[in-house]
């Protein structure tokens, strides 16, 4: 009975690990997940912002490589939001045209960056990358015709950062959820343990008892209950009957 108890309440623990630990890293994945789409919409907010006031210039009659104000206004898009690195806008065929650091501008954009802006067409897209990656959008001119893109890079550090803050207030959490649980269902299962160790030695005793009335009050205590004592009583019943049906049978074959 202490073996049984002790793989009992090991499974227990162990259940119980594997319970909250799956629940723990389901946890993480999901907030992971959550903290990189709302860093997406909040950049690509800021995007929706740019792109408004390229439409606007566009409007006035401005040449889409010649919006003199559009590097003051990347600037200040950039400075607002300290997850993003850099701001740049380039042509279908790829030339930066502006952008936030200076030096890009003389280098075409990546062919990552058009290759996905084609592919989506006219809605966001993302591009990950080992240190930065980036999302953008389509720009297009007052016909709805798409004249270029507009790429936000923001550091992926800061959002591992982020995730790796929160895995690890999660992991703490997770710890001590199963020091309780495995508590718990050690001492429930000793109590239960315990319990079940009563009513063998009452099983025991009503089994062994010769006397029906003290067996009978033996199998009626303990977790079995009534269902035990009846069937004590059906046992003392057919001993009974076979007792009588063996004397009948002696003084039948005496005659």
């Amino acid at each position: 009975m202490e073996s049984t108890q002790r793989r009992m309440i090991i499974v227990a623990v162990l259940v119980c690990g594997f319970a909250v630990g799956m629940a723990g890293l389901l946890n993480y994945f999901k907030y992971r997940t959550t903290v990189h789409r709302i860093v997406t919409e909040r950049i690509l907010a800021t995007g929706r912002s740019v792109e408004h006031s390229i439409q606007s210039s566009l409007l006035l009659g401005l040449q889409f490589g010649d919006i003199g104000t559009l590097p003051g206004t990347l600037e200040r898009e950039r400075a607002a939001d300290d997850v993003i690195t850099g701001i740049d806008v380039f042509d279908m065929e790829g030339r930066v045209l502006y952008s936030t650091d200076r030096e890009r501008t003389a280098h075409p954009a990546p062919a990552t960056w058009l290759a996905a802006g084609k592919k989506a067409g006219t809605g966001a897209w993302i591009v990950p990358g080992p240190v930065e990656s980036a999302a953008g959008i389509s720009i297009e001119n007052n016909f709805g015709l798409t004249i270029g893109y507009l790429s936000l890079r923001y550091s992926n550090e800061r959002v591992q950062q982020s995730a790796y803050e929160a895995g690890r207030q999660i992991a703490i959490a997770s710890l001590a959820v199963f020091a309780l649980a495995a508590a718990l269902s050690s001492f429930a299962l000793l109590a239960v343990m315990r319990r079940l160790r009563r009513d063998v030695a009452a099983v025991e005793s009503a089994l062994r008892a010769v006397d029906p009335v003290r067996a009978s009050a033996a199998a009626g205590r303990g977790l079995f209950g009534p269902a035990l004592q009846r069937f004590v009583e059906t046992i003392r019943a057919a001993e009974t009957e076979i007792a009588g049906l063996r004397a009948r049978m002696q003084r039948d074959a005496s005659r």
